[in-house]
């Protein structure tokens, strides 16, 4: 009878869900892996996974200014930059300047970043050398 009544209350109980994490930084590293390209115009740094690029970081030589694209957003989604020491949203389209502080804060986060935008999946990636790489083209 004890059987039947334990039976009986585990029918209603679903297994508890793995809950995702709040914080970004306690969050999986997304799998994938930077690479890093260079012309005589720009210089990119390019996070890649099984569905291809993922994430553009791109200093266009001439003007000296950074751009971050996600491809497959939104065309009018900005884009949030977050790592260990500071976050920024970014309109759609904007730039910024090799000397502003956000790319200090990507070159030398510790261990991670995430990157965020609509109608794409988070992406937490690793700090890496090709995006430090792209950013200092950009200030030489």
């Amino acid at each position: 009878m004890i059987l039947l009544f334990a039976a009986l209350a585990l029918q209603g109980t679903a297994p508890a869900a793995t809950p995702t994490p709040a914080d970004w930084r306690t969050r999986p590293l997304t799998a994938g892996a930077w690479t890093w390209r260079s012309s005589a115009q720009s210089s990119e740094a390019l996070f890649s996974d099984s569905l291809g690029v993922q994430l553009i970081v791109r200093c266009t030589r001439a003007t000296r200014q950074v751009s971050f694209s996600r491809p497959g957003a939104a065309p009018t989604a900005a884009i949030r930059i977050a790592t260990t020491s500071s976050q920024r949203q970014l309109p759609p389209g904007q730039t910024v300047l090799s000397s502003d502080p956000l790319l200090d804060a990507i070159a030398f986060s510790r261990g991670r970043l995430l990157v965020d935008a609509a109608a794409t999946m988070p992406l937490v990636v690793r700090a890496a050398p090709e995006p430090a790489r792209a950013i200092e083209d950009c200030r030489s």
